[in-house]
């Protein structure tokens, strides 16, 4: 996947930016704080993985994941049809969406973006 800077501090395709990011995991019913994405990567409730140790990701009708190296089994699962959020950090307006596209695709883009820079 191609990067591009468009200028004005954003890339097409979008990338989430640092973050808290808000969900709801498929074994519960509300929206919770399900991890942070930071400079060195995902930081979360008993999960921290670095860009390079995440495998993958999914995104299908039903849901979208995050698959990592360390944590095979634990599965970071959440459900897509309902809304999913990032609080940029220095922010508090919580948004659903970044130039258009909902925020667990830019959360995709954000890891491919910065395996992509590993390389």
């Amino acid at each position: 996947m191609e990067f591009r800077h468009l200028g004005n501090g954003q890339t097409f395709p979008p990338i989430a930016p640092n973050g808290r990011i808000y969900a709801v995991p498929v074994t519960q019913e509300n929206h919770v704080e399900i991890f942070c994405l930071k400079p060195e990567g995902i930081v979360g409730r008993g999960v921290a993985a670095n860009w390079a140790e995440i495998m993958g990701f999914y995104y299908n009708d039903e849901s979208w994941e995050i698959i990592l190296r360390n944590y095979t089994g634990r599965g970071m699962r959440f459900l897509r049809g309902v809304p999913c959020g990032i609080v940029e950090d220095g922010c508090e307006t919580l948004k659903t969406n970044i130039q258009g596209f909902a925020i667990p695709v830019c959360v995709m883009n954000r890891i491919a973006y910065e395996q992509k820079r590993l390389q």
